[in-house]
């Protein structure tokens, strides 16, 4: 979604062309079947979807005449969010680094036919120039496509300062590249026209290459997201409290998350004078995460007749969160405060031990203290261990998992597990704990919590519980 307009990743394809393998006849044949094969569903779901738009647009209309107001303020809220949801630079940058893989192929492939032309002794320089720069406008024109269509949609007139000082700074560069692929000084040296390409990327990736998040402005992204004023929109998800709260303002900070889809965290003031935090996420379809929560909302009322009387409170309890989708490619997510992931806590320990000083020898045998700066990260650990065993064993094609000997998996993570100390977490509630008997209730409650979500978890197949995905609360014990 980019100012206002659906926009997918997906959309921008590299299209067939001559020289494409794909383009077989046989694979043609079958792709008709297919379509026969799939008109009548084709024409079921298009129905059912367009009942669905006529229902959802009479609902519109109807709550439009009762409040007119409310529902233009939650349309131009709406259209605001999906308006950031990829900024043009992350636009630029998700495009190219999706399409890496096939441009380097394509290289690859010009090289090879130049290659195959240069060798031909019937051809003389004229038709082997010719010849060349014909092969290279085929094989670089599904490139240049893409590039063009990336273009059309940041070449719009710019409707926010953010928009306008991207164009400033890249758009003579990015038709400097396309007019580089399409019009080569030299074809016959493909890496010398793809060369500005690459370039331009590097920029793009110094602005995001980062491991921590980075702050823009919401005056720069979004205008009329910085400049509303005591709404009458509901604030989203807020389920909790006893009177309506609506949206005062929003922050004028936005932080970027450093992950592939580059999701903001956004702050909402309510009319109550509290600060309410999300995590606006897109190209993603939140109406899963959010059957999910309401599905652990349930498991709490189904819960809720073993509650512990000396605390007042559920003992089978699962801890959830708001989840408000916008539409089926972004939505809001409610910012869990006060809890850690586990990585971190794994993290935190790494950086204890490196910071220990180790005493090495010196050329004059002296003694001196020696610090190392940088923490692995785990796959670079995990692999540490792992490269030098499979050579042991005599596997050359490393990239290969299936060729992996379970003996030598066994082995890396029993090393793995025996470096890593086993009461992280524990030493962690036991120094968040004010007394003895706080620490014990903590543990309790960690332990039921722990039992609750792997059992849920395990009846729903819950996957992707890696450690950054897991968050503890180290005050309460639940996770």
């Amino acid at each position: 979604l980019e100012g206002g307009l659906k926009f997918d990743f997906s959309e921008i394809s590299l299209p067939k062309d001559c020289l494409s393998q794909n383009n077989d006849q046989c694979e043609e044949d079958n792709e008709l079947n297919e379509d026969e094969d799939n008109y009548d569903s084709d024409n079921e779901d298009c129905s059912y979807s367009n009942a669905l738009q006529s229902c959802f647009k009479t609902m519109v209309d109807t709550l439009s005449k009762q409040d007119p107001e409310t529902i233009a303020q939650v349309q131009n809220l709406v259209k605001e969010l999906r308006r950031i949801t990829l900024l043009w630079d992350e636009l630029w940058l998700g495009t190219l680094a999706q399409h890496q893989t096939e441009i380097s192929k394509r290289q690859q492939q010009l090289e090879y036919e130049i290659e195959k032309v240069n060798e031909n002794p019937h051809l003389n320089k004229e038709e082997k120039i010719s010849l060349i720069a014909e092969k290279h406008r085929i094989i670089i024109k599904p490139i240049v496509f893409v590039l063009e269509q990336l273009r059309d949609v940041t070449s719009v007139e710019a409707e926010t300062p953010h928009e306008k000082e991207f164009q400033e700074k890249y758009m003579d560069e990015i038709n400097y590249v396309i007019n580089r692929l399409k019009n080569p000084e030299c074809p016959e040296k493909p890496q010398e026209s793809l060369l500005p390409l690459k370039h331009l990327q590097k920029q793009f990736q110094q602005k995001f290459h980062r491991r921590a998040s980075y702050t823009l402005k919401m005056a720069a992204i979004s205008p009329v997201l910085a400049s509303i004023k005591n709404t009458l929109i509901a604030m989203p998800g807020l389920t909790t409290s006893t009177s309506r709260v609506t949206i005062s303002h929003v922050s004028n900070a936005v932080s970027i998350l450093p992950t592939k889809t580059k999701p903001k965290k956004l702050i909402f003031y309510g009319s109550n004078g509290q600060t309410y935090t999300y995590l606006f996420k897109g190209l993603e379809d939140l109406h899963l995460d959010e059957r999910i929560m309401q599905f652990l909302s349930i498991a709490n009322t189904m819960m809720a007749k073993n509650s512990d009387l000396t605390e007042g409170r559920n003992l089978y309890r699962a801890r959830h969160y708001s989840v408000i989708p916008l539409g089926p490619r972004s939505g809001l997510i409610s910012w869990v405060d006060g809890t850690t992931p586990a990585f971190a806590l794994y993290k935190r320990w790494q950086q204890r031990e490196i910071s220990k000083p180790i005493t090495v020898k010196n050329s004059s045998s002296a003694t001196a203290p020696a610090t190392t700066t940088s923490v692995l990260r785990p796959s670079e650990l995990f692999y540490n261990k792992l490269n030098p065993l499979l050579k042991e064993h005599g596997i050359k094609n490393v990239e290969n998992r299936k060729e992996w000997p379970l003996s030598v998996l066994k082995q890396v993570l029993t090393e793995l597990m025996a470096e890593t100390p086993s009461d992280l977490l524990a030493k962690e509630l036991w120094c968040n704990a004010i007394s003895a008997s706080a620490w014990w209730q903590v543990v309790k409650r960690y332990s039921y919590s722990v039992a609750v979500m792997s059992i849920i978890g395990y009846i729903i197949g819950l996957g992707d519980r890696h450690l950054d995905n897991v968050l503890v609360d180290l005050t309460s014990g639940e996770v």
